[in-house]
């Protein structure tokens, strides 16, 4: 079977869920979207990489540290791991929205930066799966597929039906 190329996945929405007016800044606040580790896992052996790309202004906030979200990500890595789903690398912005940087989605600087760190990637082979119109602005900006979850269409459920059409 022919591997589809990159696969960007958001973080809050799409892998765990978003609470509601507040950050996720430690393991204890992290829950997985249901299904999400499993498709994660058999998206890791259809796609070529899987790259995460997220928006934590909680950073610039004041509300948690890099090495907060370090150590969420190590926790998220470690228990996809057990269900061999494997993230390539993580990419995040922890810029405020007000000061409108290129890595901020919906400005597509993380998924660039990608692009130079995998300079064999092929683009129009490649999906960003995300919750947010922001998140879907920034894959088109970069030629992206680009899908849009719910807490109703979730990734598993879009795992589903990508697998049910490629195999």
């Amino acid at each position: 079977m022919h591997k589809l190329d990159t696969l960007f996945l958001d973080r809050d929405g799409v892998i765990n869920v978003k609470l509601d007016g507040r950050y996720v800044k430690d393991i204890d606040e992290f829950e997985f979207m249901a299904g999400a580790e499993k498709a994660i896992s058999k998206l890791s052996k259809i796609f070529k990489r899987i790259l995460i790309v997220t928006n934590q202004q909680g950073i610039a906030k004041g509300i948690m540290s890099d090495k907060d979200l370090y150590i969420l990500h190590q926790f998220m890595l470690f228990e996809l791991k057990k269900s061999r789903g494997v993230i390539d690398k993580i990419y995040y912005c922890s810029h405020l929205a007000v000061e409108s940087c290129n890595c901020r989605k919906p400005n597509p600087g993380m998924i660039q930066q990608a692009i130079i760190d995998y300079p064999d990637m092929i683009v129009n082979d490649s999906y960003l799966i995300g919750d947010s119109d922001t998140d879907i602005l920034a894959g088109n900006k970069m030629g992206l597929i680009t899908v849009k979850v719910d807490n109703e269409y979730t990734l598993s459920k879009w795992c589903d039906e990508l697998l049910s059409v490629i195999q």
